[in-house]
């Protein structure tokens, strides 16, 4: 039984589009050593066979980086179907997934959000409140600036008509003394 894989290009040259003819009738064997493709770049393993520290630096980077993308795929599937699939596919994992509320947190939890919406509701009338006192004051404040305004110039129409009340009282006759005897 043959159990290798079927040689690459180049190790059988009857197959070769670019070989030259050959008889039909001559044996063909593969060389020795295989078929190298042409990448541009010399293959040089290291002594030993190995290839070089570098290349065994990129592969291993490589299969880092490949790892790390599976983890994070993973982790992004995680968080978008939480533990939904997990306990499709197998029930036994679903304690990794996040558990639900208990009834007992959500009777603790449901007096506190009532709390907090009625304080927030407060919160809102004061701010309310509070916009209408500012807009009040600033109704009295202009209130008050046209009573002041009133009030000097009534006083410099006083200050006007002052000089002339002496004059006009000298200018009357003055009255006849009554008699007490009268």
């Amino acid at each position: 039984m043959y159990t290798e894989s079927p040689p690459l290009n180049g190790a059988y040259p009857e197959h070769d589009v670019n070989a030259p003819e050959r008889s039909p009738d001559r044996i063909h064997r593969p060389r020795r050593g295989g078929f190298r493709p042409s990448t541009g770049l010399k293959y040089a393993p290291a002594a030993g066979g190995r290839p070089s520290i570098t290349r065994r630096t990129i592969r291993a980077l490589g299969r880092f980086f490949i790892a790390i993308a599976i983890g994070a795929t993973a982790a992004l599937a995680w968080q978008s179907y939480g533990g939904e699939m997990v306990r499709a596919w197998a029930p036994s994992l679903a304690w990794l997934s996040p558990a639900s509320p208990s009834a007992e947190l959500q009777a603790q939890v449901k007096p506190v959000a009532l709390d907090l919406a009625i304080l927030r509701r407060s919160v809102e009338q004061l701010a309310s409140n509070q916009d209408q006192l500012a807009r009040k004051q600033d109704q009295m404040t202009q209130a008050f600036a046209a009573l002041q305004s009133a009030v000097r110039d009534i006083n410099q129409n006083i200050l006007a008509l002052a000089p002339l009340a002496p004059k006009a009282a000298h200018a009357l006759p003055p009255k006849p003394p009554q008699s007490s005897a009268q």
